[in-house]
């Protein structure tokens, strides 16, 4: 399965540049020019392994990307900027960011840099939440249920993975607003029952374990280990 990395630039240029150089690295690349753009990518697609992340671009700027990113998502971010001050690196590195490029760059020091992200990624990251026959894949990014793989948007993916982490726990429809939808999110808590219906519906007999508290959230019900 190739690895998949998201650019974040709002120059144009530079961003098909990008793109051709981890293209021809055999990596499934996206682009995005700005950070709305890069919050739906993330929001519709739960496979994305790297971002690289320009700093300077308007209206959401890279630090509150970098920010969005590392509370919301399980993807290594590299920071790619024509800020080459070691107090905006050393923000970055206590930011969150896996690593940090300056402009102007050495095409295979970046290549190289991904390519380590990558591997950590693959290794570091814990492998299944297993609820019986219910198993959501952490590293490679999908749910299988009775070793059936099941098609999930990204977002329904967040949520029961969101829901799996906590088992047994009442979460608030606000706690679920902001670590699942997050970023600036200006839509009602409505949409949260429409995915708990989608994933009731996606997991059958299974969906019974996502309860309704009345007046206070929704709880996965039952044992979750990690394997």
């Amino acid at each position: 399965m190739k690895r998949k990395i998201l650019i974040v630039d709002d120059d144009e240029r530079i961003n098909e540049m990008l793109q051709d150089v981890f293209t021809m690295e055999n990596y499934d690349v996206i682009g995005a020019l700005g950070g709305e753009e890069a919050i739906r990518i993330l929001e519709s697609d739960s496979n994305i392994d790297v971002v690289i992340l320009d700093i300077m671009m308007p209206k959401i700027d890279g630090w509150e990307m970098l920010a969005y990113i590392k509370s919301h998502y399980s993807v290594k971010v590299i920071m790619l900027t024509a800020l080459s001050e070691e107090g905006d690196e050393v923000r970055g590195i206590r930011s969150g960011a896996d690593d940090y490029v300056t402009k102007p760059f050495k095409r295979a020091v970046l290549v190289e840099r991904v390519r380590r992200l990558v591997d950590s990624g693959r290794d570091n990251r814990s492998s299944c939440l297993v609820s019986d026959e219910l198993v959501v894949n952490q590293q490679e990014c999908y749910v299988t249920l009775h070793g059936e793989r099941l098609h999930m948007t990204g977002k329904e993916f967040n949520f029961l993975l969101h829901l799996m982490k906590n088992p047994n726990t009442v979460l608030s429809r606000e706690s679920i607003l902001d670590k699942v939808w997050g970023f600036k999110y200006e839509g009602n808590d409505r949409t949260i029952d429409t995915h708990v219906k989608m994933l009731r519906h996606k997991l059958g007999d299974y969906g019974q374990k996502i309860r309704t508290i009345r007046g206070m959230g929704y709880i996965f019900d039952g044992k979750v280990v990690e394997k």
